[in-house]
């Protein structure tokens, strides 16, 4: 991690004075400290999924195909699947603040994840963040609540041939974004690249990093959120209208 920025340096933008920052955030491996999904279908499934993620960074299988494959793999109940996602969910330094001063400013935050919505939204009232938009998979399992377990992504999402039908996160950019918006993204993998593509400004950490460089796409390192929250501010406006610490 970078280091620690103090409270006090960072000014409080006034309510409503970033109402034109549209923020995207990645969940696994952005918001949190690690890839939840990588260690659930490791703990479920041994070795088994990185053999379809290969396939990916291979070019020869979609996104979408692959993750919908490693869920089928596992073979643990819908209870235990969710609550290992859970578990395994730490959120990384800084982020609530962040996710407090802009959404208190106006800014609008969503949370564009691969990850589950029912393990996300636990994550979310465990953590006590602030309510922001939500665009994640359903875990669809039998009726008992075991396998075969079937994930259906969210309509935002959009079709490209990389991320594969309905599972290409620059959908969901496409259809919140507006004429005058600053959309900024943050992400880490190579399922944030269509949404690097098409923002205004990129925080990257991980392989998104590299990517990034390969494409010439211009991106923030994500040290941590409290440099980021100081690097969102000074974007937003040259000239942040402050209110006073209290």
């Amino acid at each position: 991690m970078g280091a620690m920025h103090s409270v006090s340096e960072t000014p409080h933008p006034a309510p409503g004075s970033l109402g034109h920052v549209l923020i995207l955030l990645d969940y696994d491996g952005t918001i949190t400290t690690r890839e939840c999904n990588e260690v659930i279908l490791q703990r479920f499934t041994g070795d088994a999924w990185r053999r379809l993620e290969d396939a990916v960074l291979a070019g020869t299988m979609s996104h979408a195909a692959c993750f919908a494959q490693q869920i089928a793999l596992v073979q643990a109940s819908h209870s235990e699947l969710v609550g290992a996602a859970v578990e395994a969910a730490e959120i990384a330094p800084g982020f609530e603040r962040f996710a407090r001063t802009l959404t208190a400013a106006g800014a609008r935050l969503t949370v564009v994840s691969a990850g589950f919505r029912e393990a996300i939204e636990a994550v979310w009232r465990r953590e006590r963040l602030p309510v922001v938009p939500l665009v994640a998979t359903e875990v669809r399992s039998a009726l008992d609540g075991g396998p075969p377990h079937r994930v259906a992504f969210d309509a935002l999402l959009g079709d490209c041939p990389t991320c594969g039908p309905g599972g290409c996160k620059a959908g969901v950019l496409r259809a919140l974004r507006r004429h005058d918006d600053l959309v900024i993204v943050f992400g880490d993998g190579v399922s944030d690249l269509c949404m690097a593509r098409a923002a205004d400004v990129v925080f990257a950490r991980g392989r998104l990093v590299q990517l990034c460089v390969a494409e010439g796409i211009a991106c923030h390192h994500l040290a941590d959120y409290h440099a980021a929250l100081e690097t969102v501010l000074e974007l937003a406006s040259p000239v942040i209208a402050s209110v006073p610490e209290r």
